[in-house]
């Protein structure tokens, strides 16, 4: 967790953003070149065992009902989060690709879902953080990088706006607090889709974060009961 709250390495802003060609899990491809010279990229990082990437499905929706005309968004599926008995951290690509499938399908994303290797070569590259974003302008380099992609939205909004506008780069942002505030109200839902030994693993791994989830999981349960 404390590799996570900063970027250690990947591209900077201004950088060339790395080589890539990713097959989706519609059958289909996503490359660099599709966008590059063309339109920016809205690239988030995320799986279907992270609560972040639960949390962030609300704003990234929004931004691409404002902005998925002129700008491109794709999420790319890396490693399991919090790794559980009903999604293991898979062995191969097949496994891994039906994991991403899965996430698309249970939070309805309405852009393509690329699924890096089962090395994970892309998502290293860009510094293995679970649910960073990485914004790439039309000349295939890093516009904006934010380290969690649930953080907040006026920001990647701001930063969607001024490289539409032509200008670039933008920066990066390194919020902690809210992001985290954010995934651990929905924890308790994603380690329960997960399995159990995703439950016992944060529970021993982080146990003031795991009360507080099961807390924010358990009253939300009693605010969806009728009367």
């Amino acid at each position: 967790m404390i590799e996570d709250m900063r970027f250690h390495t990947g591209p900077r802003p201004g950088e060339e953003m790395p080589d890539f060609d990713l097959p989706t899990v519609d059958g289909g491809r996503v490359t660099k070149s599709d966008f590059a010279g063309r339109t920016p990229l809205l690239l988030t990082m995320g799986s279907v065992t992270c609560p972040m990437t639960a949390a962030a499905d609300p704003a990234l929706k929004r931004l691409h009902a404002d902005f998925g005309d002129r700008a491109a968004f794709v999420m790319l599926y890396v490693r399991e989060a919090h790794p559980g008995d009903r999604y293991p951290q898979p062995e191969d690509f097949e496994r891994k690709t039906a994991h991403a499938r899965d996430l698309r399908d249970r939070d309805g994303l309405l852009w393509p879902v690329a699924v890096d290797d089962i090395d994970g070569t892309l998502h290293r590259l860009l510094d293995p953080k679970p649910n960073a974003a990485y914004l790439m302008d039309a000349d295939g380099r890093v516009a904006f990088r934010i380290l969690w992609s649930d953080d907040r939205e006026h920001i990647v909004r701001q930063a969607l706006e001024t490289v539409l506008s032509g200008r670039s780069p933008v920066g990066e942002h390194q919020g902690r607090m809210v992001p985290m505030l954010r995934g651990v109200a929905e924890m308790d839902r994603v380690l329960a889709l997960s399995g159990p030994t995703a439950r016992r693993d944060v529970r021993k791994a982080a146990p003031p974060m795991y009360a507080m989830a099961r807390l924010m999981g358990l009253r939300h349960r009693r605010e969806k009961v009728p009367g």
